[in-house]
């Protein structure tokens, strides 16, 4: 008879944008991508990195140096090559980790 159990569908999956300067192959394993996504419980799978905003989207992360246009992004800090260096570009990163887990 064809006749099947109705299930409702599965949450679509989120997309978010990572803004940066420039994108290179090596931001998907860089270890401070990854570690701060999954602190802030963004599955690294459905993040894309690019160097443009568009309006409406999701911007989890904004590394650009310019941030212009403004982004309404959930994190953001200075490009990744001065977070490796810069104690306080990592201090003021963590402090607004600790803000979205709390909010969460």
């Amino acid at each position: 008879m064809g006749i099947t159990r109705w299930s409702q569908e599965k949450e679509a999956k989120q997309s978010y944008i990572v803004l940066v300067d420039q994108v290179t192959s090596e931001l998907e394993s860089h270890p401070i991508i990854t570690t701060v996504l999954s602190l802030v419980d963004c599955p690294f799978t459905h993040c894309t990195f690019t160097s443009s905003f568009v309006k409406g989207a999701d911007v989890i992360w904004d590394m650009r140096r310019m941030k212009l246009p403004k982004s309404n992004a959930v994190l953001t800090s200075a490009p990744l090559n001065e977070l490796e260096k810069t104690v306080e570009s990592k201090r003021e990163l963590w402090s607004q980790i600790v803000v979205q887990q709390e909010a969460n």
